[in-house]
């Protein structure tokens, strides 16, 4: 991650190694940074997926599954067999959003690389047996002239990184809430929109 990062995501909870003003200084810079390379690497994007990276919310989602390989999602009963000498590894990410009552399928084709770190060397919100956590925050990057880089960051520290050519996603009513009861809903802070924040040029990390 080199815009949202964990050092930010500490100070913004004064938990260090940046207090509270520093890290929300540093934080609008590197959104205003981040917001210009996006746009840099808009051409390589279709509409679909830069509304994606742009506009949709998946901050305080939860990460159902990720799967990575040679056939991802190929249906060994169905009419076409599996080549083995095809070259498209694959990367799904299936991701319940913030109210869990939204399903993001967010596929790579094209893949050279596949990180994911859990637990983590440098944790933060995390005790070992503990879940991979909300989904934090992301980031679109360029790898090189023929590669994009997606990481995402997770409240326990989790990191995912996919390096690739291609990417596509699809989103579905589900049912589901994140809160047991109206009054729980009610008495908890309300998280902003890493989304919308960045939409607006500007970021604060929901405090924890």
């Amino acid at each position: 991650m080199k815009y949202f990062t964990k050092e930010l995501w500490l100070g913004y909870n004064d938990q260090g190694p940046l207090d509270f003003n520093a890290a929300k200084d540093l934080g609008q810079r590197n959104v205003r940074e981040y917001l210009k390379q996006l746009e840099e690497i808009r051409p390589r994007l279709s509409r679909q997926a830069h509304r994606l990276f742009k506009t949709e919310n998946l901050h305080d989602g939860r990460l159902l599954a990720v799967m990575a390989g040679d056939g991802v999602e190929h249906d060994v009963h169905g009419p076409k067999r599996f080549d083995i000498n095809a070259h498209n590894p694959s990367v799904v990410m299936k991701v319940l959003g913030q109210n869990l009552d939204v399903l993001y399928s967010l596929r790579y084709t094209k893949v050279r690389k596949v990180g994911f770190e859990f637990p983590s060397a440098q944790p933060l919100f995390h005790e070992d047996g503990n879940q991979i956590g909300d989904w934090g925050y992301d980031e679109l990057t360029s790898a090189d002239d023929l590669y994009l880089r997606h990481e995402v960051l997770f409240a326990s520290g989790a990191i995912i990184l996919v390096e690739f050519k291609h990417f596509a996603y699809t989103k579905e009513a589900c049912e589901g809430t994140r809160y047991g009861n109206a009054s729980h809903k009610a008495s908890r802070r309300a998280s902003p929109s890493p989304r919308k924040v960045k939409a607006q040029k500007n970021h604060r990390a929901p405090r924890r």
